[in-house]
């Protein structure tokens, strides 16, 4: 059969490919080898966050005496808790049924993928011929080769959402994004965990005031963390597994892995066509196009930043690229990413360490702690602040929030930088009273206070004096 376009992989990269060639008229195949949704509905953002959604609740139950309420521990079911994730899914996965992308004129079709040539893709046994392949077929956990860990059993995100118990103990290894976030919602649900790092820091894409409060609030919880720890050996010792480091050993129920993602592009007869890879991910240019003409690849498969909103982004450019004359690159400048901890973090651009690597003592940041808006208060979600780095015009060079919501509070730093404003206009905004903008509001108008102690300021002082 003949197609304009065959997307292979159905996550988010995929589908928005398939859907916007769709809507363009283009006639297309998507080949799905599971369930149409990818690793955000199925094993990633959609459970995971209902199960820190969870989390936070069992832990604010713990402390409502912060609302003046009675404190009291939660009775926990792990199996109750994992099926209230599971519908989480099901209710989610509709946006995602094949049907809605078989009314568009999609051909779906469930199987293994194969290029056979630059043009040509096998599955089930039938053959399609393309003008243009797209390569979307996401990432998984990068198993680490420690010795033994195979024989002793682990866990990762996607194997433990099929489990309904929670073990007495775990460590996990890895302080990224996945590890952190997953060492506090197991912690809140009554395991001792201890999170091992061989990196000089957790989560160490942070601006290092974001690390230090992710530290303090972990530690408070509980949480036992480890750097410049690397896992030499694992052994099973009955029921309990022996981690050994350099010069300690840890004993745990379980082990969770979270060290890192490697590309799905096993079986997909890459080599056969010359697609070019790299550390078990598919090379591309700017474009997002592979060594191969006509052979497009989006999403986490090409090892760039591994996020969902990433994914869709650059499926909205590719469609641009593969079916409109000219060329437009991916741009990663104004991408925000978001810890899901509680309070969460917001990103985008620079920390103030990589700022002040670039620009020196041009470097001017304005941090707000969240103690200091009324709404925090209100809310008794204080832990946390809002910070700007900025250069000494006043021009964003990163923001990062770290309060309840950081990771919807941060689109509004995102529309500013994109919208190259100043963060002394960030000052100007008016929101409403009250709510946690009004940190935005407070950091930016640090400005003015650091611009009253200048030499412009003298001069206003003047002005005003002589004014009135």
């Amino acid at each position: 059969m003949k197609f304009d376009v065959v997307v292979i992989g159905g996550g988010t990269a995929g589908l928005v490919t398939a859907s916007g060639c769709a809507r363009l008229g283009r006639r297309v195949a998507l080949i799905e080898k599971h369930a149409l949704g990818g690793d955000c509905l199925w094993t990633g953002c959609v459970p995971t966050k209902a199960l820190v959604a969870s989390a936070k609740l069992a832990h604010q139950m713990r402390h409502a005496d912060a609302f003046g309420l009675e404190p009291c521990e939660p009775k926990l079911s792990p199996r109750a808790i994992m099926e209230s994730m599971r519908e989480a899914i099901r209710i989610t996965s509709r946006h995602d049924a094949p049907e809605k992308f078989r009314a568009l004129g999609i051909d779906v079709i469930f199987g293994n993928a194969k290029l056979v040539s630059r043009d040509e893709v096998e599955v089930g046994g039938r053959t399609l011929q393309a003008k243009d392949i797209v390569i979307a077929t996401g990432s998984r956990t990068a198993v680490p080769p420690v010795a033994g860990l195979e024989d002793a059993g682990f866990i990762d995100h996607a194997t433990f959402l099929q489990r309904d118990e929670f073990p007495r103990s775990l460590l996990i290894l890895g302080g990224g994004y996945i590890g952190i976030e997953f060492a506090q919602l197991f912690r809140r649900f009554g395991c001792a965990v201890t999170v091992v790092e061989m990196l000089d820091e957790i989560v160490n894409k942070e601006d290092h005031e974001v690390i230090a409060r992710v530290r303090q609030i972990l530690g408070d919880e509980g949480i036992a963390l480890h750097t410049r720890w690397a896992v030499k050996s694992i052994r099973r010792e009955g029921s309990t597994k022996i981690v050994s480091g350099e010069s300690s050993e840890i004993a745990v129920d379980e082990i969770f892995v979270a060290s890192g993602r490697r590309g799905n592009i096993e079986g997909l007869g890459l080599d056969a066509i010359g697609v070019k890879t790299n550390r078990n991910f598919v090379t591309v240019d700017k474009y997002l196009q592979t060594s191969v003409p006509r052979v497009w690849a989006c999403g986490d498969i090409h090892g760039g930043m591994q996020f969902t909103h990433v994914a869709a982004y650059e499926a909205v450019k590719l469609v641009r690229n593969m079916l409109f004359p000219g060329k437009s690159a991916v741009n990663y400048d104004d991408i925000p990413w978001a810890l899901y901890t509680d309070p969460e973090v917001g990103h985008i651009g620079m920390t103030e360490s990589q700022a002040r690597e670039k620009f020196g003592d041009d470097v001017r940041t304005y941090k707000v702690e969240m103690a200091d808006v009324d709404r925090a208060v209100i809310d008794r979600t204080t832990k946390g602040f809002v910070k700007f780095v900025c250069d000494a015009k006043g021009r964003i060079l990163g923001a990062h929030a770290m309060c309840t919501n950081a990771s919807t509070l941060i689109e509004q730093l995102v529309l500013a930088r994109k919208k190259k404003m100043k963060v002394s206009e960030l000052a100007q905004l008016v929101s409403p009273y009250p709510s946690l903008a009004d940190a935005i509001g407070k950091a930016g108008s640090l400005y003015y206070q650091d611009l009253a102690t200048s030499w412009l300021g003298a001069i206003g002082k003047r002005i005003a004096a002589w004014s009135q």
